[in-house]
This record gives C-alpha cells, structure tokens and sequence, in this order.
C-alpha cells in the first residue's frame, strides 16, 4: 500500500504516528509524510524563512531515518486558510503519493491548523478520481480511508483502534530527535519546561505509554476511523 500522513506542521506527524509509519515501512509498504505548512513561526531566534528552511530540512532527515519522501505543500504557520488552490493542492498532493490509506489530524484539535488540515483531508477524498479536477497529477482511482490520529495531549480522544508500536518506539523517538529546533522552541515557551529541552519528548513518551496500556502491550499509537459510504476496505484491517 501507500501511505500518506499529512500533518499541519513538521513534527506533528512523527509525535502522533511516527511509531506506526516505521511499521508501515518496515513491512515494505511505501510511506509519504506531507506538511500543510513549512512552520515559519516556529522559532524566537531565527527569521521566518530561515526557520522554514531549517524545518523543512529536520522534517526530511527524520522520513529519511524510516525510508519515507517527505513534501512541504510551503503554507505559512498559523496563517493557513482554505480556498479553491489549497483543495487542489491536496488533491494533487494524494494523486502523486496514489495513497490507500492517509493518517491525519482529529478534527477537534487545540491549533486551527491541524484542524483546517483535517477538514481538507477529509473533504477531497473523494474527489481523487475525478477526471474534471485537473491537477499536476492525474486522477487515481483508489479512495483513500482516513485515519485520525489523537490531538495534543489527547484530551477527550478515544481511539477505536489501536497499533503496536513496541518494536518501534525507538525509531519514533529517533525520528523526533530530528526536530531540533522545536525541542529549542518548546524550551523557550513552556515556562514548566524551563530551559529543558529533554521535555520535548515527553508527550510522546507518555501517551505511547498509555495507549500500550490500554491495548495491552508497552506501547501503541491510537487511531479513530473516518467513516463514510464511500470509504474503501472496510472489510480488512489496513493499519499495520
């Protein structure tokens, strides 16, 4: 299969199901991480283009450590709104991964960004085989299913399914290891984590934590299923 994660910013991903696109590309499936925006905000010491840069570049060291192509759809932090180019972005942006199953953002989520991501996600779909949206990228027949992963500190998320990412937990850590500049940046924000960067990953490691908990192994990552009439493979597990 193809498989496409779209996250909001570079990080969003590798925190929320990096465990499972390791497993996903271990088992020799093709893995795409895409961003909505490049995370040009997300820095107090650099400007918004060297910090884009510098993102950018982290994101694709870290899908590179599992095999995976990492694309930047190049839209700014926090400022990122619909219209008709942004749906025709993603259309293309799921034509050219020709994914069978897209992980992304809940759509109840603290960031607007994550949620605008999830929304757009969700709304073109199904329109990946219409021939009269021309795009870069010609049509492809497959709709995707969609998998939501959990919001930030997953404050009222209750997964329906759950991967094993055990064998894993050491690569997604490996993963998020890359985002140097957020572990900076998180330092500089949260006054609790005062100066810590080692904080940055506590989140991941606590919620891998609990999930495994819950599923009865060290550690998982939690998904929700988009559902719909046209979703396809409903008879068949495709998370890893």
């Amino acid at each position: 299969m193809n498989v496409l994660a779209i996250g909001a910013h570079p990080d969003d991903v590798e925190n929320m199901c990096g465990g499972t696109l390791a497993k996903y590309a271990s088992l020799g499936h093709k893995v795409f991480i895409a961003t909505a925006t490049n995370g040009n905000i997300g820095s107090a010491h650099h400007t918004m283009e060297e910090i884009a840069r510098i993102r950018k570049a982290e994101a694709a060291k870290s899908a590179a450590i599992i095999g995976a192509e990492y694309i930047c759809l190049d839209y700014d932090d926090e400022m990122f709104f619909e219209d008709r180019s942004v749906r025709m972005a993603f259309i293309n942006l799921i034509r050219h991964c020709k994914a069978d199953v897209i992980l992304t953002h809940n759509p109840k989520d603290y960031n607007p960004d994550h949620e605008l991501t999830s929304k757009i996600v969700n709304d073109v779909a199904v329109m990946i085989p219409i021939a009269h949206l021309k795009t870069e990228e010609p049509p492809c027949q497959t709709i995707p299913s969609i998998w939501y992963f959990e919001p930030s500190c997953g404050l009222g998320f209750v997964p329906t399914d759950y991967v094993d990412i055990t064998d894993f937990f050491e690569t997604k850590m490996k993963m998020l290891n890359c985002m140097e500049s957020q572990k900076q940046w998180m330092a500089d924000n949260y006054a609790s984590m005062e100066g810590d960067t080692s904080r940055f990953f506590r989140n991941s490691q606590l919620t891998s934590s609990y999930r495994g908990m819950q599923a009865g192994v060290k550690y998982a990552e939690g998904f929700v299923r988009a559902l719909d009439g046209h979703r396809t493979r409903f008879t068949e597990r495709v998370l890893p």
